[in-house]
């Protein structure tokens, strides 16, 4: 279902049913919302109104920005392939770390992944990033071929193999996103 909101524009929701809450995301033209099973319009309106001025305010924070062209994508795509597949090999063998596979996706809700046969997938949009944070997730998801969790045993081996500043390097990375 659309809809058109004085401050978003155009207003999308749907229903996912393994979704548990209801799920907003600010976008250049609008807001994409995501819906539980079960909730109702107005719970939908409702929780659209609790969080309307952080909505909003995301919402311009991504207009300044910008949006990458498909062109833009497409040039951050081939300099990715090459980058940052030539990088993670660099660091695994600094570090000593194996992985099955690298592959390079426009996914916009995360930096990387690292599967339970290790199998590394990275963000395009990590070629808008410093270098120093590229390398933090390219080592982030290198120790997950060690520890396929977030346990202290893997926060302790990324605090190792980035000299003690993994935290401080994670603070940091949460001022970029991936748009």
């Amino acid at each position: 279902m659309t809809f058109q909101d004085p401050d978003f524009g155009t207003v999308t929701v749907t229903v996912n049913p393994r979704a548990r809450s209801i799920i907003m995301r600010p976008q250049v033209d609008g807001l994409r919302v995501t819906a539980c099973a079960g909730a109702s319009l107005k719970v939908v309106m409702s929780t659209i109104d609790k969080y309307r001025n952080r909505l909003v305010a995301k919402q311009h924070e991504i207009q300044k920005k910008g949006v990458s062209t498909p062109d833009e994508v497409e040039c951050m795509r081939r300099e990715a392939k090459i980058h940052l597949v030539r990088r993670t090999a660099e660091l695994a063998s600094m570090h000593g770390f194996c992985y099955s596979n690298i592959s390079i996706r426009s996914s916009k809700s995360r930096w990387g992944s690292c599967s339970g046969r290790n199998s590394i997938s990275l963000s395009l949009f990590l070629m808008k990033i410093p270098q120093h944070l590229q390398d933090y997730v390219i080592l982030h998801e290198l120790c997950h071929t060690v520890h396929h969790d977030h346990s202290p045993l893997f926060w302790q081996l990324l605090n190792t193999v980035t000299h003690g500043q993994a935290f401080q390097l994670r603070r940091e990375l949460k001022q970029y996103d991936t748009l």
